[in-house]
């Protein structure tokens, strides 16, 4: 076969690519730019940032809120620029594309994206559920019948799920709950106690370097915002956003119970034995391994490389179509 494979991670916030034989090739923000006289413009991800603050006259558009699609134009000319990112504009060969996607996106929702990338010029195109993606990404053989559980928690959504026998035995999507909705939280908390609109970056660095999840020692850190009068620095602490990280762990322990509590039991030897994998942006926060660990009586590993599992996982998928032909939606 000689047109390309192409893998693409759509996540909420951050689009990832892989193209096999050249590896992960772009991380770009899931963004796309629209022009004057209602055209779309090529640029994506950073460029269309960079087009906006340029140029007033163009918008910004996020296709995907809650790890679903909430514009489905947005969505094609993204999936449009990410194919021609990968393969070019002149395609002698057209490529096998497979896309990551939230395990509970709707029907119309997945057969929309994949038109999009036939659309886009790829000769198959094929859909692959984001914990799917990730456990193959960390490393898990899933055609065999032992049993495997994997959690990813991405910007806007948090997929949980137990698999096995090439596919999804047990399994909770919580859409809208991810690491937007804790920035947000964060966001509030400083406006109202602090008097303050903080950046986006400074908000990152309090995730980062400040919050974590459990009993600790009492952290500060100093931000930078514009309240009344200018802008301002305060002092905030780890305690403080306590009642943010409670609100964001919370629902993701009550799933994981409930996933386990679906879970066959002749699988269950298997996942405690192997383990919970956490990937996906969320997995980096502090404390939340060991929180879930106590919380469910089973050991619990953050990936070496959370950020990547799902798109690694459209890699070796694609290396495997009779699988994803067997279990999942494809077009061609």
């Amino acid at each position: 076969m000689l047109g390309k494979k192409v893998g693409i991670d759509l996540g909420t916030s951050t689009v990832r690519l892989v193209v096999k034989g050249e590896g992960v090739i772009a991380g770009e923000p899931t963004v796309v730019a629209l022009g004057a006289g209602a055209e779309w413009s090529s640029a994506m991800g950073v460029a269309a940032l960079e087009a906006v603050a340029a140029a007033p006259e163009q918008r910004l558009y996020r296709p995907l809120l809650g790890g679903s699609i909430v514009d489905p134009v947005a969505a094609r000319t993204l999936i449009n620029h990410i194919v021609t990112r990968a393969v070019g504009r002149q395609r002698i060969f057209k490529p096998d594309v497979v896309v990551a996607v939230m395990a509970s996106l709707a029907g119309d929702q997945r057969r929309a994206l994949l038109e999009a990338a036939i659309l886009a010029g790829a000769r198959t195109a094929y859909l692959l559920d984001a914990p799917f993606a990730a456990a193959m990404g960390c490393g898990m053989q899933l055609h065999g019948s032992n049993g495997h559980l994997v959690i990813d928690i991405g910007a806007g959504k948090t997929d949980l799920a137990v698999l096995a026998l090439e596919g999804i035995i047990a399994g909770r999507s919580l859409s809208g709950h991810g690491g937007q909705r804790l920035h947000a939280c964060i966001e509030e908390h400083i406006k109202s106690a602090h008097g303050i609109d903080a950046a986006a970056s400074e908000i990152e660095e309090v995730i980062a370097s400040l919050l974590r999840v459990g009993p600790h020692e009492e952290r500060q850190l100093a931000i930078t915002g514009r309240g009344e009068g200018g802008e301002r620095t305060v002092t905030v602490t780890s305690t403080e956003f306590l009642p943010c990280v409670d609100a964001h762990v919370r629902p993701i322990a009550a799933a994981l119970d409930e996933v386990i509590a679906e879970t066959p039991e002749a699988l269950h030897d298997d996942i405690r034995e192997e383990g919970i994998v956490l990937c996906g942006g969320g997995a980096r926060l502090e404390g939340l391994d060991r929180a879930l660990e106590a919380s469910s009586g089973i050991d619990v590993r953050v990936d070496g490389e959370p950020l990547l599992c799902a798109v690694r996982g459209t890699g070796y998928a694609l290396d495997n179509f009779d699988v994803l032909k067997r279990n999942f939606m494809y077009i061609r």
